[in-house]
């Protein structure tokens, strides 16, 4: 184990990198939760895809842990990994909630059974 100190400033950095690449799967979870033409179903009409939405929301969290995850392993530090698993799914519920999803990857204002029907 390494006996120097964690270093504070290359850890927020490191969080902040996470943050900042998971806004790429977090925005293609916006397009894939409804489609391009929104959840109002104007346009093109709405198209939810459910799996993908969850799987894209997953995607968050994991590129936001990773950073500090990888940092958690060189360091061999525990607390940095459950710092990192608890970036992780913050990240992926924030996202989820941003977005306007549920748990089962569906807008919040639409029926299970009207999103099972949308999905492709």
């Amino acid at each position: 184990m390494d006996p120097r100190p964690v270093s504070a400033p290359l850890a927020a950095a490191l969080v902040v990198l996470g943050i900042v690449l998971a806004a790429g799967p977090a925005l293609l979870a916006g397009f894939t939760i409804c489609g391009v033409s929104g959840c109002t179903g104007g346009g093109f009409g709405r198209s939810t895809d459910p799996d993908l939405t969850r799987l894209l929301l997953l995607a968050t969290g994991v590129v936001a842990g990773l950073p500090l995850a990888l940092y958690a392993l060189v360091r061999r530090s525990a607390r940095l990994a459950a710092y990192a698993v608890g970036l992780s799914v913050l990240a992926t519920l924030l996202a989820g909630l941003v977005i306007g999803s549920d748990l089962r990857g569906c807008p919040r204002d639409v029926s299970t059974a009207t999103c099972l029907e949308e999905s492709g």
